[in-house]
């Protein structure tokens, strides 16, 4: 209990003469205030890369004594070591006179009953949230750093301060440089944290959320934790403090029949998600710069990188725009403007010009192979076809690949938005596919090209080696065949590439889906508020249910509009009702 450990190091220190108080000061803590040295306490360790005039060594020292934290078989504390979250748990539970209790069965898909830190995981994660992978899997990336914005959301809820109190976070913007770094749902957290004494921030004025803590940085937070705050409460009410062993989940029944492909089964089991906003939520606008003043003006198409930064297209300003997740920013990233100019000479020596006016921006894709990101649209030249065109916009603007129609009939006639590109997909680090429907001459087509060269001709509708799009598409690519999602039709079609081959895998019924990504081999639909998951042999469930839904910021969704997910596994989307970039907290 934390009341237990807190009386017991009072007891303690006044045996050794260090004085502890029991109280709080009103007064906010000052920049850096975490990191002071403790005073000085009869308490010594000896570890060999442990000097006594480390900034942490009364701490350490006295934590260690406690047999809260340890050092390493060979002598060495090694306090500049990033701690992970599994360790931290073990520290934290250790630290709060918890006492684990190993289960039969782990609420985390990644952690084995028989692993050293399952009875510490399974008794912290009241505190420690997990997440929810995209193929259903609640995981608790024991292995990941633990960040200081983690640490701080853990110590709040573990000393039972009430977040629904609702801080004033206003304090924590002006204390803070890096304040919309921090997560929404974290905040009134942070704020507590901040109130009660258990950190401070750094003498720069940033609190650096999402920065890893050392071995030496969690010992001290913690040792802060017990000798700040004025409820000293015990966890769950003086109730008791290790969760219930969870339950197996039952084996299937073999003789009961599935559901029909074309209708999804039920989440099960139902799971609540907080939903939290970005960028934007304050109107419709073209405002870059910190995310509580930035407004969008819309979002045509969407992308999440490997460093969860958010790139969005906006048609109609000819830009596309970047959420920086380093520093909670938004800026312009590209403007279609003189940088997408473009010449080509061709075989027989001709040379050929295309504009940016003449450019019309479609899709943004992403590569996570070499994190790269693409843009791509149509470009025509006066009295001639429309010609596609992917530009790699990761620094300089550069073209990818790219398919011309200039000699085509005569060069007689063309028109800017002749056809609409409905998917782009960068299966690897040489190779991009993209689609589009057929308008006029054109027939709805499936093209794929190498870097820097001519994309070819993957399949053609009306030649039967391709299929007829009608919507929203995405496609999944592998060395063997193309699938892909249209939600026009609602149709999943499979394009076999050796020997070339189409057939429809499913036609689903019933919803209309607005908007549709593919992650880690499945497509994931929207129909409102709802996110529904689809194996490429067509298996239909329920990824999200609306209905599960918690708003932090207060706005229920009525659609998704453009769908992505983070390193995180958390869903990124985009609310055109509230001009805002969205996530659900997986």
């Amino acid at each position: 209990m934390i009341r237990k450990l807190f009386i017991g190091m009072a007891v303690t220190a006044l045996a050794t003469g260090f004085i502890v108080t029991t109280t709080v000061s009103a007064a906010l803590p000052t920049y850096g205030e975490e990191w002071q040295n403790a005073e000085a306490t009869q308490l010594t360790v000896s570890f060999t890369d442990l000097p006594s005039t480390h900034w942490a060594y009364s701490y350490i020292a006295e934590m260690v004594n406690r047999k809260v934290i340890s050092g390493y078989p060979d002598g060495k504390f090694r306090p500049n070591n990033t701690i992970t979250r599994a360790e931290f748990a073990k520290i934290m539970i250790t630290a709060s006179g918890i006492t684990p209790k190993k289960v039969n069965y782990s609420s985390f898909s990644d952690i084995e009953t028989t692993n050293w830190a399952s009875p510490f995981v399974e008794s912290v994660k009241d505190y420690m949230t997990g997440y929810r992978t995209a193929d259903g899997k609640y995981i608790f990336n024991p292995s990941a750093p633990a960040t200081r914005e983690d640490v701080a959301v853990a110590l709040v809820k573990l000393k039972g301060y009430d977040a629904s109190r609702l801080p004033d976070q206003s304090t924590l913007e002006a204390m803070f440089k890096d304040y919309a770094g921090i997560s929404e749902s974290a905040k009134s957290y942070v704020a507590l944290a901040v109130e009660n004494g258990l950190v401070s921030g750094f003498q720069d004025e940033t609190f650096r959320p999402q920065a890893t803590i050392t071995r030496a940085e969690a010992t001290v937070m913690l040792w802060r934790a017990y000798q700040y705050g004025n409820d000293n409460k015990e966890i769950g009410g003086g109730q008791t403090t290790t969760s219930p062993t969870p339950s197996a989940p039952a084996t299937p029944n073999s003789s009961t029949p599935s559901a029909p492909v074309d209708q999804p089964s039920a989440s099960t089991p139902s799971e609540k998600f907080t939903v939290e906003t970005l960028v934007g939520g304050s109107g419709a606008g073209d405002v870059d710069g910190p995310v509580r003043t930035a407004k969008i003006n819309q979002v045509d198409s969407m992308i999440v990188d490997k460093n969860n930064n958010i790139y969005f297209l906006d048609q109609q300003k000819r830009k596309v725009r970047k959420f920086n997740n380093s520093n909670g920013t938004v800026e312009t990233f590209k403007t279609i403007d003189a940088q997408f100019d473009w010449s080509h000479t061709t075989s027989d020596k001709n040379m050929l010009q295309y504009k940016h006016e003449d450019f019309t921006p479609s899709l943004l894709g992403y590569s996570s192979i070499n994190n790269k990101v693409y843009l791509l649209g149509q470009s025509a030249r006066k009295y001639a076809y429309d010609n596609d065109f992917v530009f790699d916009i990761t620094s300089n603007v550069t073209m990818a690949t790219y398919h011309l129609r200039d000699d085509e009939d005569g060069n007689v006639g063309y028109s800017s938005k002749s056809r609409t590109m409905t998917f782009i997909n960068a299966p690897d680090a040489n190779t991009i596919y993209y689609g589009y429907d057929g308008a006029w001459k054109f027939n709805p087509s499936i093209f794929a090209g190498g870097q820097g060269n001519e994309s070819e001709l993957v399949g053609d509708y009306f030649q039967g080696t391709g299929i007829d799009f009608f919507g929203k598409s995405d496609a999944i690519v592998n060395d063997s065949a193309v699938v892909i999602f249209d939600t026009g039709n609602n149709t999943l079609s499979k394009v076999s590439l050796f020997p070339r081959k189409v057939e429809t895998v499913v036609t689903l019924t019933g919803s209309r889906y607005d908007s549709i990504t593919n992650h880690n081999g499945k497509f994931y639909l929207t129909a409102g508020a709802t996110v529904y998951e689809l194996t490429t042999d067509g298996k239909l469930s329920t990824f999200i249910q609306g209905s599960d839904l918690i708003y932090n910021d207060g706005k229920p969704v009525q659609q998704i509009e453009q769908i992505a997910f983070d390193s995180n596994e958390n869903v990124i989307f985009y609310d055109d009702n509230s001009k805002s970039i969205r996530r659900i907290n997986l």
